[in-house]
């Protein structure tokens, strides 16, 4: 698999189900997708909303507790388990455009150590947002990791991890590519 989503989840039904419906239009079939379920609270409820896709690149993980910080410690956890080429820490309230995967495949193939892209972010009004790799410009969901590079950086557990993740990412691999896609490719709600 070439990316996979990590998508933390707690109670939200509908977007989620909206979430997921953006990964099952993608015209590049190179992706997976681990909800990570925080904690066992409405359990049937999620499954129920990943059952019906009824799509095998869709699976799950459930959390032994409730952590409650911005789904950061699922996302570490659905990082670390992960085996595809690349990673994306998402959240169950994003979604992503049809092209998304045909869009940043070019730049995975050639083995880029980080690709980011811009967004349309809710928090301002549904308006552009133009991406930036840098703390405070830059949101969860808006940069795929090389695996092997991401899983050697924690996930804080701040508001502020996005940032933080992309900042130390920067610090720890500076010879490693971190190349941009001009182009809105996410929703943030």
């Amino acid at each position: 698999m070439l990316v996979e989503f990590i998508i933390p989840t707690y109670h939200r039904p509908a977007p989620l189900a909206c979430m997921l419906a953006s990964l099952v239009a993608q015209t590049d079939g190179h992706w997976g997708a681990n909800v990570i379920i925080d904690g066992t609270d409405h359990l049937d409820e999620i499954l129920g909303i990943i059952n019906r896709f009824n799509d095998p690149r869709i699976r799950h993980t459930v959390t032994d507790k409730r952590y409650n910080d911005w789904g950061h410690t699922p996302r570490e956890i659905g990082k670390q388990m992960s085996t595809a080429e690349y990673i994306i820490m998402t959240g169950d309230d994003n979604y992503y455009t049809p092209n998304f995967v045909a869009e940043i495949r070019p730049l995975c193939e050639v083995k880029v150590g980080m690709v980011y892209w811009d967004m349309v972010h809710s928090h301002y009004g549904y308006t552009y947002f133009k991406c930036v790799p840098a703390g405070g410009q830059i949101d969860m969901g808006a940069f795929a990791t090389h695996r092997d590079l991401a899983q050697q950086i924690k996930l804080g557990t701040d508001f502020a991890a996005d940032g933080w993740f992309v900042e130390h990412f920067k610090q720890k691999f500076p010879e490693q590519r971190i190349v941009k896609i001009n182009k809105v490719l996410f929703v943030h709600n």
